[in-house]
């Protein structure tokens, strides 16, 4: 069963080393739920710890997968030292992993997650769950020009992210509402968390019949709202494309609240995981 991790440290200086290190930790804690290859994302950024630099091929994401343990996944990134620095440190960053069982496609590096949006990882995501209408979603994105690598059902998330982005770049959209376009498309039972070189600094959480834990770690206090969580007050049909009208399936009012910590102080460390085994220990 496919395990999700990631991490987003927000005013926490850290540095690469402790990031990687902790979404390696983070597989390691999901290993008995069985699995045949792992992978990782995080941002390369530059020697000052900006993420978002002027030089936009500083600011692209690092995508790094491994057939097997996550024991050989950690080797592929002590390769990394060659040419990445280890010890700059990011007061903002944020990182993604995952270990996956194969359902689609056999276990190798090209089919393990995190699954890219294009050569260049302009869109980064971690699934965990089976898009039961992807091949509609594939060939739709394939007839639009996209290229498939993988033989995964996540890809599709991925590139329909790209793909909405590209039309839709140009009205200000946010990265939340982009994924929120993007899952009314899917069909199934899903968690997946993503990343983007658009929205450094930011991932999106989701999920549709499959857990995902967000845990908090920070010294202050929150406001009631503490996290931006979507509720909406119709019932989606049953292939989750055009929510008609008619009455909540659970009385809640529509929110988009967002998360403000209280007081002068706002460091805080966001922590996502497709089990508490990580969260709660």
């Amino acid at each position: 069963m496919c395990g999700i991790f990631a991490y987003l440290n927000y005013l926490v200086p850290r540095q690469r080393r402790e990031i990687l290190a902790m979404l390696i930790n983070g597989l390691k804690r999901l290993e008995y739920r069985g699995y045949d290859s792992a992978g990782v994302g995080f941002f390369r950024g530059n020697e000052l710890g900006d993420i978002n630099p002027p030089d936009k091929e500083e600011a692209k994401v690092e995508l790094v997968r491994q057939k097997g343990k996550v024991s050989s996944l950690e080797e592929r990134i002590r390769i990394l030292e060659e040419t990445v620095n280890f010890e700059v440190s990011f007061d903002v960053h944020v990182g993604i992993a995952h270990t996956r069982w194969a359902t689609h496609g056999e276990p190798n590096a090209v089919n393990s997650h995190p699954q890219r949006s294009d050569c260049t990882n302009e869109f980064l995501v971690v699934h965990n769950g089976i898009i039961t209408n992807y091949k509609d979603i594939k060939q739709f994105l394939t007839n639009k020009g996209h290229e498939f690598e993988s033989e995964t059902d996540t890809e599709v998330i991925a590139k329909l992210t790209k793909h909405f982005y590209d039309n839709h770049k140009d009205e200000g959209i946010t990265f939340g509402q982009l994924v929120e376009m993007v899952i009314q498309q899917l069909e199934g039972a899903f968690a997946c968390v993503l990343i983007s070189s658009h929205y450094p600094g930011e991932c999106v959480g989701t999920r549709r019949g499959s857990p995902l834990i967000i845990g908090i770690k920070c010294t202050h206090h929150f406001t009631t709202d503490q996290i931006p969580v979507n509720f909406f007050n119709t019932k989606v049909d049953k292939d989750h494309r055009t929510p008609p009208a008619g009455k909540p399936l659970i009385p809640r009012a529509e929110s988009t609240t967002e998360f403000h910590p209280m007081g002068t102080d706002k460091k805080v460390e966001y922590f996502f995981a497709s089990d508490a085994r990580y969260v709660l220990t």
